[in-house]
């Protein structure tokens, strides 16, 4: 996505913005770890670290953001109270490092984990 001014551009790529919603979501407590957007053959992979990106998806609409989140929670937490904390948080983190404008988060729940 690009953000012009007075002196040139600036090019923001889509990988870009998927290491800082997937770095922002990472932080937050109750989150085991990112997963694959398709899973293959119905198993699991946990994404940590530099893989993270791979499990966040980015569109433009509008000109603005919308982040799809594949996400493996712990078990006995409440992933409603987390969901709105990794949205809250990487919402935050995508527009304060970009000044890109997000329409919409979507967190999915790909597994709970043991």
């Amino acid at each position: 996505m690009k953000i012009n001014s007075d002196l040139g551009y600036i090019d923001i790529t889509r990988k870009a913005i998927a290491d800082i919603a997937g770095n922002a979501a990472m932080e937050c407590y109750g989150l085991v770890g990112m997963a694959h957007k398709r899973g293959k053959d119905g198993l699991i992979e946990i994404l940590s670290g530099e893989q993270a990106n791979k499990g966040v998806g980015v569109k433009i609409e509008d000109d603005r953001l919308i982040i799809d989140l594949y996400v493996i929670f712990e078990y006995a937490i409440k992933i409603s109270v987390v969901a709105e904390n990794i949205i809250s948080n990487v919402k935050y983190q995508v527009e304060k490092q970009t000044s890109l404008k997000v329409k919409r988060i979507n967190v999915n729940v790909v597994s709970v984990r043991v």
